[in-house]
């Protein structure tokens, strides 16, 4: 082998290596968090069919199930859900990826009402869990952080977080869901975020915590990342975006984001050096931090557009944001100067969770249809599409090696392309509630 050629490979293998490091070995076959490893909606996994149809997508299993709006995540043998039980009791349900047999549940009280206004969208539990390390996190709607073993379900440790900060119960109950890194786990509560031990369940620091009750129930969830070679955990609150030290939870900067109501909802999105966000009844915004000569955090706003955003997130594919917004249409967004590129003709109803692969994205609106759509800049561009489930399918999408988790408001179900590994298609009829 001649020197460049080992040198060529050396330099393969320390890309790959650099990419498994980041990503961790535990997520490779696995969906561990909210929108994924990276809490982006990218699915790095094997390549997607060509379209979505009758005879190459179909429903593995089927369970029927108590309420939940949680996205399912899962590892490489089980996937785990959320339900709120008639009885008042909150439930994880872990099943069997391939047969959907059930593996374990485990509950605990932690029923609540959201306020009358809200009252249509249900009072079910909202949080997507987080799995590291054998463990998963479930923060429930009273704000109660619960640690489980992921082999047995037995509880390992739980906080009243409500209780421990002082902090009133949560409004609008406990929304946003955790993020695990680096051994340590970050969660979105009592009005400001706060970093837990993971073994012990021990409070590390609390930071920008409130006693509003109405007003400081976050519903965005936090991310990781790198601004000046600073790394920092990005929260989105109901009134404004801020920039935490992960180490200390000391604040580093703050930007107010106009909303109606304090109606920021999305996950922050990263693009190059800025932060997208898109608020209802406000705009959509790229900031951008900086740090000054004197290591002070400066934050310009690079450009604002009127499209309004609401719940889903976008999804960000060279150089474009793909967004769905308040009005039920998507729309492409030129994230280097906020233009709009093309508005979809068709609504997407209330809701759209989104994940993508090169230039593809995979689409549920809140109405049962999965979209194969094409990242094209230039048009919106619908593939194929596939009705999949008849009840509203509020979750986010969750996937792995070409399979689909699909929680609607009442089942979880699991569908598969059949290129793949093939799997008998089968129903569950038992309820794990009953």
């Amino acid at each position: 082998m001649t020197i460049k050629l080992r040198v060529y490979f050396w330099l393969v293998w320390m890309l790959l290596g650099g990419i498994s490091a980041l990503l961790g070995a535990e997520n490779e076959g696995s969906w561990p968090q909210w929108r994924g490893p990276e809490r982006d909606g990218r699915y790095a996994g094997k390549t997607w069919p060509q379209a979505i149809n009758k005879e190459n997508f179909k429903q593995a299993w089927h369970i029927k199930l108590a309420p939940s709006y949680s996205s399912p995540v899962a590892d490489k043998e089980m996937v785990y859900t959320t339900e709120s039980l008639p009885s008042g009791k909150e439930q994880v349900t872990a099943y069997h990826r391939n047969t959907g047999d059930l593996a374990w549940s485990q509950s605990w009280e932690g029923s609540m009402k959201v306020p009358f206004f809200a009252a249509s969208n249900g009072s079910w539990i909202r949080s997507t869990p987080a799995l590291a390390d054998g463990k998963l996190f479930v923060l429930g709607m009273q704000e109660r952080l619960v640690c489980l073993d992921t082999n047995t379900g037995k509880k390992l440790w739980e906080m009243d977080i409500p209780k421990t900060l002082q902090t009133p119960e949560p409004a609008f109950g406990g929304v946003s869901s955790p993020m695990m890194i680096n051994g340590s786990l970050y969660v979105q509560a009592g009005g400001g975020i706060i970093k837990l031990d993971t073994s012990s369940g021990n409070l590390v620091w609390t930071s920008r915590l409130s006693n509003d009750a109405m007003n400081q129930s976050p519903f965005a969830s936090p991310r990781l990342h790198s601004f000046e070679g600073k790394e920092q955990i990005i929260s989105l609150g109901r009134t404004s975006l801020a920039g935490i030290d992960p180490e200390n939870g000391e604040l580093l900067w703050e930007q107010e984001v106009p909303a109606f109501r304090g109606m920021n909802i999305l996950t922050p999105t990263f693009v190059g050096k800025g932060i997208l966000t898109a608020t209802y009844g406000g705009k959509t915004h790229l900031f951008t931090p900086e740090q000054n000569l004197d290591k002070d955090w400066t934050i310009t706003e690079s450009w604002n557009q009127k499209f309004q955003g609401y719940m889903s997130n976008p999804v960000i594919i060279d150089g474009h944001a793909y967004l769905h917004g308040r009005s039920g249409r998507m729309v492409c967004l030129n994230t280097e100067t906020g233009e709009i590129n093309w508005t979809s003709k068709e609504s997407l109803g209330k809701y759209c969770s989104m994940i993508f692969q090169e230039n593809r994205i995979l689409a549920l609106s809140n109405d049962g249809k999965l979209r194969l759509l094409s990242a094209n800049p230039n048009a919106y561009e619908v593939l194929s599409s596939l009705k999949i489930s008849e009840e509203d399918t509020w979750a986010h999408i969750a996937m792995t090696d070409r399979q689909i988790f699909i929680r609607s408001l009442n089942s979880l179900t699991t569908w598969q392309w059949q290129d793949s590994i093939a799997h008998s298609n089968r129903t569950v009829a038992i309820s794990s509630h009953k």
